[in-house]
């Protein structure tokens, strides 16, 4: 069964996935399903003469490269609704069915412009990488709103927890995602699971943007020229203290990688916290096999000696054990405060420090990464890294610099 975009006529020029799911009846074993589907799928790509790709999802899958072009034979149940689910794969043929069933070519015409704009204001992607739309969601929102112009004029005004349910099964009150889209084929799914309030949030004001301004340009994807001149002024006003770790990282689906940087990230800015380097911004990337986490501190440097503060002086036995602790302890109003001196003052050896092997469990890193990051990683002033690294990391940069730069035009 050939399924997905191309088999719903909604996939956008030069990015079609041809996916075509090889169906088995509900009575097969999973070991079964998995040997006759690999077993299939590599009889049929030798057959046209291509080269096979073992990959993994739910369960393993062949990728054919079979000429220009690339071809996915997914192994799933021929199942008839979500009630017969067995993997998370087996979906898909229910999705494409509701689709080609309930959506005119005039509608598939406005889902490639729904695309097309979610591509260009990076928007569109359920990835992890992106948690942006996915495709089905676009698909259902424009079976809701049937143009592409009125899914713009609905989403400006769209608030917290915009709900839609095209059956009506009226189940949208069990999630607390931003957005709610039941799906169709399954009344306790969210189809907008995965979309992050943050690219809802951009897709909503690009919508506003474009409103205001409806040109052609919302259409093309955006050149990124960086100007390390440029950039390097603008981290010079702004007077922060930003600093690149980078890692090598072993070959991993982003699926399965992405998250674990986030990971590393948001526990960098947590435990930098606790040691009082206030976090400015932050953000990370990856390119070809390495990872770069960007943090930008208020301050890079912190006194040798903070307050501590204790007990009130009425709590008698808690106050007295504190002063024997810290005999240099004043009173403040009514508790002790103690001067105590920092273990880090300065934000390069604090990060150097929380990544020593004795110190690293302060820090959640994510398991494939922990082994690499504690014995080989970076950690550069933005200034020194700008000098040496490449144009790809230069864009990040711009970016993020740049935060609203796909979203306006």
């Amino acid at each position: 069964m050939l399924v997905g975009s191309t088999a719903k006529n909604t996939s956008l020029n030069k990015k079609a996935d041809i996916d075509i799911f090889i169906t088995f009846p509900l009575n097969h074993t999973p070991e079964q399903l998995k040997e006759d589907g690999l077993k299939i799928a590599e009889k049929t790509i030798e057959k046209l003469e291509g080269i096979p790709e073992k990959k993994y999802a739910s369960h393993p899958y062949l990728t054919g490269h079979i000429g220009k072009y690339t071809v996915d034979f997914v192994p799933c149940y021929n199942i008839k609704d979500a009630t017969q689910l067995k993997s998370a794969v087996d979906r898909t043929t229910l999705h494409t069915k509701y689709i080609k069933e309930h959506m005119t070519n005039t509608q598939a015409d406005q889902v490639l412009l729904l695309k097309q704009f979610m591509t260009t204001t990076n928007t569109y992607g359920a990835k992890y990488k992106v948690s942006g739309f996915s495709g089905y969601l676009t698909e259902l929102l424009i079976l809701k709103y049937n143009t592409f112009q009125n899914t713009i004029d609905n989403a400006v005004n769209w608030k917290k927890h915009v709900s839609i349910d095209l059956e009506n099964y009226g189940t949208t009150k069990k999630f607390k995602d931003p957005l709610i889209a039941i799906d169709p084929t399954d009344s306790n799914r969210n189809v907008a699971a995965a979309l992050s309030n943050q690219k809802l949030s951009e897709f909503i004001i690009a919508a506003q943007n474009y409103q205001k301004n409806p040109t052609k340009e919302y259409f093309k994807p955006i050149t990124i020229k960086p100007n390390i001149n440029d950039l390097k002024t603008i981290f010079k006003k702004r007077n922060t203290k930003t600093l690149i770790l980078s890692f090598n990282i072993p070959t991993l689906p982003d699926d399965t990688i992405y998250p674990q940087i986030n990971k590393t990230q948001q526990s960098l800015i947590r435990t930098s916290k606790l040691y009082d380097f206030e976090i400015f911004n932050s953000t990370y990337w990856i390119t070809e096999n390495k990872a770069y986490i960007l943090l930008e501190y208020e301050i890079s440097q912190l006194p040798n000696i903070k307050k501590h503060t204790g007990p009130q002086i009425y709590n008698n036995i808690n106050a007295t054990n504190f002063k024997i602790k810290h005999p240099n302890s004043i009173i403040k109003e009514n508790k002790y405060i103690a001067l105590i001196p920092r273990k880090y003052t300065n934000i390069n050896e604090f990060i150097i420090g929380m990544l020593k092997k004795e110190e690293i469990n302060q820090l959640k890193l994510g398991k494939d990464i922990k082994e690499t990051i504690t014995n080989d990683y970076q950690i550069e002033d933005i200034q020194k890294f700008m000098n040496s690294t490449n144009n790809e990391n230069l864009k990040q940069i711009h970016q993020y610099l740049h935060p609203t730069i796909h979203i306006t035009r």
